[in-house]
């Protein structure tokens, strides 16, 4: 679905009083969930409905429920400040303030802020009617059932309307390395029969290889046990999340590149981009944002070379942006980098698979790898790779349009000559534009 129409139908079920639920955005990593939210949701959620307060908690790496807690106050707290400093002054104590609880009697007096104005941790009550955007909540150590039982009480007792956002198939994950060795003796249990196709039942009781046990101990704990259960009770509206870079390629560009130049470009090659990461099925936001940023730190230098006719750096800077793109996507697929180690040119074309080559063929440049993944910026040697690069293409060009030339002047007598040398006049001319 497209962000307008997911954002319609988010407003729309939190509006609706009668439903007292919550509800969860689920997608991949780095299919840009929190982009959408952060970006796109929380602004249309402030514009359509402004009599609720509305705040954004994440919990990331939160190990209990009064982490959280803390969380949601740290938020209203901030908001507090704001209303009782002014802007310029909260914006100032928030950079120089970690918010947690044991910094709120210090920072009350401090600033003058009667304490009868904060809410009392102990009474969530505080928070009601508000909505309240609780992200990665895959990423969170508390066990899934307590946090999700935590938030059930906001919604069921606090008239709270809550958004999760998750990767559901990584729910309980981060918990699932804990007492490895006693899941291991459960999933060594033979009576233990998943209810899967080509189960991993031990063959000639030789027992499971590493792989299997593996496997059946993340079937029976990788996901909490009642997770399932409490997700229908709390959980009304759950909506799919998918990026679509056609519909984001502009506000990316815009929120994360900073040089106006590099912008307008990066816009006119929009389509471009958008088909290399289609081609290669890769949608993940975050590696679309590296290969933007990294483009950015190069363009510059490349665009300064000196080199006439300026099309020449034109041609590389386009060659060097789509090889970006590529080696991105191969990187933040966890696939092995290319290797230039044995390569004694620093650019040219290379082979990410030489099973398929006609597939994995592309024109490659060191510099921009050794950007990738070391952050290297070396501007004289990629000065003198594009320089090279651009000379060889020239030369090769006029040499092109020089033989060109000859084999036309062969025909200017062309009456004069045999049916067989114009033939054959006409296929080496031929063969060459081709080449």
């Amino acid at each position: 679905m497209k962000d307008e129409i997911i954002i319609n139908q988010l407003v729309e079920y939190i509006k609706e009083e009668r439903y007292n639920q919550a509800v969860m955005i689920d997608g991949d990593w780095g299919s840009g969930k929190t982009y959408f939210v952060k970006e796109k949701l929380l602004k249309e959620l402030e514009n359509e409905i402004p009599e609720k307060k509305i705040y954004y908690i994440s919990l990331y790496g939160a190990s209990s429920p009064d982490e959280v807690i803390n969380e949601i106050y740290t938020a209203m707290f901030g908001e507090i400040i704001a209303r009782k400093l002014g802007e310029k002054k909260s914006i100032a104590l928030q950079k120089g303030i970690s918010f947690t609880s044991k910094l709120i009697a210090t920072g009350m007096k401090y600033f003058n802020i009667d304490t009868n104005d904060l809410p009392d941790l102990s009474d969530i009550k505080d928070v009601k009617e508000s909505i309240i955007v609780f992200d990665d909540l895959e990423r969170c150590e508390i066990e899934i059932n307590k946090v999700l039982g935590m938030i059930n009480n906001l919604v069921e007792h606090n008239d709270v309307r809550i958004i999760l956002v998750a990767n559901q198939k990584e729910i309980g994950r981060m918990s699932f390395s804990r007492e490895l060795s006693s899941k291991f003796q459960v999933a060594l249990n033979e009576k233990i029969i998943l209810d899967e196709k080509n189960s991993d039942k031990q063959q000639d009781n030789k027992g499971y290889t590493r792989e299997q046990l593996f496997k059946r101990t993340e079937q029976l704990f990788a996901e909490d046990i009642l997770y399932k259960k409490v997700k229908e009770k709390l959980i009304g509206l759950t909506i799919r999340y998918e990026s679509n870079l056609q519909d984001i390629f502009v506000s990316v560009v815009k929120k994360y590149i900073k040089d106006d130049e590099v912008e307008r470009y990066l816009l006119d090659k929009k389509q471009m981009i958008v088909n290399l990461f289609e081609s290669k099925r890769h949608y993940n936001i975050r590696t679309l944002i590296f290969s933007l940023i990294a483009f950015e730190k190069i363009y510059k230098i490349v665009d300064e070379i000196t080199f006439e006719p300026k099309v020449y750096i034109e041609n590389e800077i386009e060659r060097v942006l789509k090889y970006i793109i590529i080696s991105s996507i191969h990187i933040k697929s966890g696939k092995t980098p290319y290797s230039w180690q044995n390569c004694s040119s620093k650019s040219g074309i290379i082979y990410y698979d030489r099973n398929n080559i006609v597939d994995s063929a592309v024109y490659g440049y060191k510099f921009v790898d050794e950007y990738l993944l070391q952050c290297k910026l070396d501007i004289q040697e990629i000065s003198d790779v594009i320089t090279n690069d651009a000379n060889e293409e020239k030369s090769s060009n006029e040499s092109k349009e020089l033989e060109n030339s000859l084999q036309y002047k062969k025909l200017y007598s062309w009456w004069e000559l045999e049916d067989e040398e114009i033939e054959e006049i006409l296929l080496i001319t031929l063969f060459l534009k081709v080449r």
